[in-house]
C-alpha cells in the first residue's frame, strides 16, 4: 500500500511540475522547453516500467503494470498537452500515440493474465514485449537524430 502512495505522490508531483512549466500559455514551446518535455516523458515511462520489474509477487507484478499503464497514458497525455515547435509535431502525435497504446497493452496484458488458466506466466518466462514499446523508441530515435538529447526507453 505504501508503494502505492509513493507512487500516486510521484504522479501528482511531476503533474503539477509539468503544468506549471507551461506557463498558461497557448505558443508552442520552444525547442529547449520541448526537448525538457520530451525527456520528463520518457524518464516518467522508464521509471514505470522499472517498478514493475522489482515486484515480489504475481499480485505486485500485476499492479504495477496496472499502476505504469495509468503513468504511461499520463505521460503521454502530458506531452500532447505541452505542444511541440514546429516541424516537431508528427513527432509529438506518434509518440503520444505509441505510449497511450502501450498504456492500453500492459492494462490488456495484466487483466489477460489475471484470467484463470492464462498460463500467461510461468516458468521460463524470459520478459514482455509490446509493438508500442517499439514504436515510441521509434520516435524517439527520430527525435534523437533531429537533435532532441533524450535517451530510448530502456528494457526492463
Amino acid at each position: 500500500m505504501t508503494s502505492r502512495r509513493s507512487l500516486a505522490l510521484l504522479v501528482a508531483v511531476l503533474a503539477i511540475v509539468v503544468a506549471g512549466c507551461g506557463g498558461g500559455s497557448s505558443a508552442a514551446p520552444t525547442l529547449a522547453e520541448y526537448q525538457e518535455s520530451v525527456v520528463t516523458t520518457r524518464d516518467r515511462v522508464d521509471f514505470a516500467l522499472a517498478r514493475i520489474t522489482n515486484a515480489k509477487s504475481k499480485v505486485e507484478f500485476l499492479d504495477r503494470m496496472d499502476e505504469a499503464a495509468v503513468v504511461i497514458d499520463d505521460a503521454g497525455s502530458d506531452l500532447d498537452d505541452t505542444g511541440a515547435p514546429q516541424g516537431f509535431e508528427d513527432e509529438t502525435d506518434k509518440l503520444a500515440g505509441a505510449l497511450h497504446q502501450l498504456s492500453v497493452d500492459l492494462e490488456a496484458t495484466a487483466h489477460d493474465i489475471r484470467e484463470p488458466g492464462s498460463g500467461l506466466i510461468g516458468p521460463g518466462l524470459q520478459g514482455l514485449s509490446f509493438e508500442s514499446w517499439d514504436d515510441a523508441n521509434l520516435v524517439l530515435a527520430s527525435l534523437i537524430g533531429q537533435g532532441i538529447k533524450v535517451e530510448l526507453i530502456a528494457r526492463h
